[in-house]
């Protein structure tokens, strides 16, 4: 395993931001994990995966693990199990192709197995936790792997105890219970309306494809134009503010949660209220498609597009009392 000094980290981050950092390894196995050097400060770390997630605003005093894409599946006692460097769609198309059910509604969605349940992906009403048994992690300091149960993981809306641990730790691989019987979820309403349209039974493999659809109809491709995927997280509000919001916006989106009395709504519609679908200032802007997007449209710096969010927040605040949160990790 070799290391590398002042390494240009803009290849490795969808958002296409020029940033170095001090060190930097690329792991494509456990022995890579292994080899790692044990004396590194856990706030020294950054395990990099697809970089789909992240906004370097500033060049890293950091050590960088970069988990090379490396696919490798299987089944362990009736568990499918995935490598951390597997591509996240990879594992949906081995899923579906074997008439597993359980992530067919997480097509698509950028990044490495790992990063899955550190962010709780989540899309169409599905999040990786509802089928998610254990997270095994390898940590560093003591040379040894140790395996969290679902409930260790402490997982809620777009978190998880990997956001916010003090341990040396870095995700390995996942353990998913994912079944032939597993009912198919078609409760969003845009993909209920578009697989109703064709078929009243669809199969897991059909609502990985029509969510493959929806996705590429709203969200840029990285490859094509810089971006991170949604930007901000749906906020959640209480009864008094949707009714303060509601006498002057109507048609203000809402959906339930599971706590009485609270909702959640989009961040993308209040951003385009906001005025800041396709909003634009030099080469850092939202996506004209959908206003969650944070997009580079050609030589954005990190700190080029972090003004735009933060002044994507300031006009949100100010129109509708709302403080959006960070979805994607600025570092």
């Amino acid at each position: 395993m070799k290391i590398h000094n002042d390494y240009n980290l803009k290849q490795l981050n969808t958002l296409s931001v020029d940033c170095h950092c001090d060190q930097f390894v690329e792991i494509n196995s456990l022995a890579d994990l292994e080899s790692l050097p044990q004396d590194i400060k856990i706030t020294e770390m950054l395990v990099l995966g697809g970089g789909s997630n992240l906004l370097f605003t500033q060049d890293l005093n950091r050590f960088v693990a970069h988990i090379k894409p490396r696919k490798h599946i299987t089944i362990v006692d009736n568990l499918v199990v995935a490598w951390a460097g597997t591509v996240w769609n990879d594992l949906v198309d081995w899923a579906v192709d074997r008439n597993l059910g359980g992530i067919e509604n997480l097509a698509a969605i950028p990044g490495l197995v790992g990063a899955a349940p550190f962010q709780n992906i989540g899309a169409y009403g599905v999040e990786i936790k509802d089928c998610l048994v254990w997270v095994e992690v390898y940590n560093w300091h003591t040379g040894l792997y140790h395996r969290l149960s679902n409930e260790e993981c402490l997982f809620s809306y777009r978190h998880s105890i990997f956001k916010y641990h003090d341990q040396p730790w870095i995700i390995s691989r996942i353990g998913l219970d994912l079944r032939s019987n597993a009912p198919v979820n078609i409760e969003y309403e845009p993909l209920k309306q578009r697989i109703m349209g064709t078929t009243k039974n669809p199969s897991y493999r059909q609502v990985a494809d029509e969510v493959t659809r929806i996705r590429a109809e709203k969200l840029p491709d990285p490859k094509t134009l810089p971006n991170a995927g949604s930007f901000f997280k749906n906020p959640v509000i209480n009864a008094q503010q949707v009714k303060r919001i509601q006498r002057r916006f109507k048609d203000l989106p809402l959906f339930d949660t599971a706590q009485e009395h609270e909702y959640k709504t989009s961040a993308a519609w209040l951003l385009e209220q906001s005025g800041f679908k396709g909003h634009k200032e030099g080469d850092a802007g939202f996506y004209d498609k959908h206003a969650l997007i944070l997009v580079n449209h050609g030589n954005a710096t990190g700190q080029d597009l972090f003004r735009m969010t933060k002044l994507a927040k300031r006009a949100v605040k100010a129109k509708f009392g709302i403080e959006l949160e960070d979805e994607v990790r600025v570092l």
